[in-house]
């Protein structure tokens, strides 16, 4: 799609790889300008690729920390008169039977998964201009928020949390803001392709279950992202978007 978000000022989360990476350089493409969170410090180098230009600037910050959200948007101020986008991308997790999941694994799952995503957009809100039109709020769930699998209960339990916050941030923030959730099935990212080389992920055995057999792409997600910013989804709020392959249509 050809949009033009060059007015957007985003934050995204868990922008240093994976799916945060690509939505954070497909907003850039679109005008954006872009601040990228990340607890790893490569986030920066990310930031300073040749085509991100100069439209996009770097925080490096652990959002399991309770200081986070503060944080976050303290060093956002420094680039940024205020921001009127948010995607709450950055997650954690772990492949365990529930007998052998530890309490500060699960603690430290929460406070990634669903407090941060709660005080980002506190946040968020809170730091709204008059001058900020259609702000917006992106929360990347996961096709485990509606359907059930073994090993990840724990973290279907966070994600779960992040799509029923999506329906109630959407009333309470409304009109002024909108509000929507992604829940991406099986997306080839580098972490993917590691659990599929260590063999916790069989390919073939996880096609099974999908209506289009393949992989969802990171830059397909990525458009999607850039369309809920842009203008043609002025009437979108409350909803998840399920982005699955057709895994949870079965």
């Amino acid at each position: 799609m050809n949009l033009d978000l060059s007015e957007r000022r985003i934050l995204v989360t868990g922008a240093a790889q994976g799916l945060g990476l690509g939505i954070a350089r497909r907003l850039v493409s679109a005008g954006a300008r872009v601040a990228m969170a990340d607890v790893a410090p490569a986030v920066a180098e990310r930031a300073a690729e040749s085509a991100m230009g100069s439209r996009a600037v770097a925080i490096v910050k652990d959002l399991a920390d309770p200081d986070a959200a503060e944080v976050v948007f303290q060093a956002g101020r420094h680039e940024f008169k205020s921001f009127d986008g948010l995607v709450n991308c950055a997650g954690w997790s772990f492949h365990k039977p529930v007998a052998q999941v530890r309490l500060q694994e699960f603690d430290r799952l929460v406070a990634i998964n669903q407090r941060a995503p709660f005080f980002l957009s506190q946040k968020f809100a809170a730091q709204l201009t008059d001058s900020d039109r259609d702000p917006c709020i992106i929360n990347i769930a996961s096709v485990n928020a509606v359907a059930g699998n073994t090993n990840l209960v724990a973290y279907a339990g966070t994600k779960g949390a992040l799509v029923a916050m999506t329906r109630a941030f959407a009333v309470e923030f409304a009109p002024r803001i909108r509000v929507a959730a992604i829940s991406p099935g099986a997306v080839l990212t580098h972490f993917t392709e590691q659990m599929i080389q260590s063999g916790q992920i069989d390919p073939p055995a996880m096609m099974e279950r999908f209506l289009i057999r393949r992989f969802t792409t990171v830059e397909e997600i990525a458009e999607l992202v850039a369309f809920l910013f842009g203008p043609a989804a002025g009437c979108i709020t409350g909803s998840n978007w399920m982005f699955d392959g057709g895994y949870s249509a079965q």
